[in-house]
């Protein structure tokens, strides 16, 4: 199988030859291949070709199975609208957002709007320009031959990206939530145009988007008012536009009764086809209670400290015993909590990669 076989095996739940990996790579992309962020973006640039480079390698070296084609993070978007980023000088998570975001009061609100209401997503903002390009040159190279998913963020982990700052946006959340629902629309319409950018750039493949508050930082009651509607709309929208599913990341313990009724709405009524989860769902539990029970493809989790951490023949361990917890594996993938952290060696990477392509052979032992 190639790799497009593979993940479209996964999708149908059916037994691919060894069982595919999904990072979720950002910043550890460029460390490993010898640059920092100041070494390819700015605040309002955006080096393609370094990043194009940087990317090609990881893909080659470590050779995953589906990929974001390209260095994303927290603070696309935001310089046009008036808010900062940060970009660390040495060494850090990824470029993100800081407390001076554009909706400091409701007062900014109006202007924000305005603004968005005149945003291109393929020249507004700089960075976002170099990142398609970064697209279109790995799809003209691994297009052909690799699930090549655009990605970005919803409802409200969008729009506190976007707009708001963090401590601030929580706290809106019990003290204005229809202006929190009227900043995750608004967020949630441009990640579709986003989205759609990166598609016609050259992506291929299923939408990968995230909703990091999840259970960790909002109440299962808070998901189903502000994000599930957001959500709802992305997945209509991509698949009405594009032809194509979405798959969601969302943070949290999903076990618990209240956050499973919340998954469960989102398979049954946002329509998400699989589930991208972190550290606390366990193996067991997502091939059961998620792929079994609720019919859809997912990922299983392997702790990112834990890859960053090694030694490659611990991580070969511990891959070896998650795979012996799923079964006859359909529908399962493997992704990294919740994203390869910037610290983790190349070797490691790689060793969680080839450690899963080796213990994930179909059928499984």
């Amino acid at each position: 199988m190639n790799k497009k076989e593979r993940f479209e095996a996964v999708r149908q739940c059916q037994a691919p030859d060894y069982m595919p990996v999904w990072p979720r790579v950002m910043s550890q992309m460029l460390y490993s291949h010898g640059y920092l962020l100041p070494d390819v973006t700015g605040a309002d640039w955006y080096d393609a070709d370094k990043v194009t480079e940087a990317v090609l390698a990881s893909i080659k070296e470590v050779d995953y199975d589906v990929a974001i084609p390209t260095y994303v993070d927290y603070g696309f978007g935001v310089p046009p609208l008036g808010g900062n980023i940060m970009i660390p000088e040495k060494f850090g998570l990824a470029a993100g957002t800081t407390e001076d975001q554009p909706v400091k009061s409701k007062d900014d609100w109006p202007r924000v709007q305005k603004l968005m209401a005149q945003y291109d997503v393929t020249k507004t903002d700089p960075r976002m320009a170099g990142c398609l390009e970064v697209i279109k040159n790995v799809s003209a190279e691994l297009g052909d031959q690799m699930p090549l998913v655009p990605m970005y963020y919803v409802g409200t982990t969008a729009a506190m990206f976007l707009f708001r700052p963090n401590e601030a946006f929580l706290e809106d959340t019990y003290d204005d939530p229809d202006g929190v629902s009227e900043m995750c629309d608004l967020a949630t319409e441009w990640a579709i145009n986003w989205i759609g950018a990166q598609y016609e750039a050259g992506c291929n493949s299923v939408c990968f988007t995230a909703e990091t508050m999840g259970t960790l930082m909002l109440s299962p009651k808070m998901c189903i008012q502000f994000n599930l509607p957001c959500i709802t709309k992305l997945v209509e929208a991509v698949r009405k536009n594009h032809g194509q599913a979405t798959w969601l990341h969302v943070h949290g313990d999903m076990t618990t009764p209240k956050a499973y009724e919340y998954l469960e709405l989102l398979v049954k009524e946002a329509g998400v086809e699989g589930f991208h989860f972190d550290e606390y769902n366990p193996p067991d539990w997502i091939k059961t209670e998620v792929i079994d029970k609720l019919g859809v493809p997912a990922c299983i989790i392997t702790d990112g400290a834990d890859i960053v951490k090694g030694p490659p023949e611990a991580i070969d361990a511990q891959v070896k015993d998650q795979v012996s917890k799923i079964g006859d594996g359909l529908g399962v993938m493997m992704a990294p909590s919740c994203q390869v952290l910037p610290a983790t060696p190349q070797e490691n990477f790689k060793a969680w990669v080839d450690a899963t392509h080796q213990h994930g052979k179909y059928p499984l032992a």
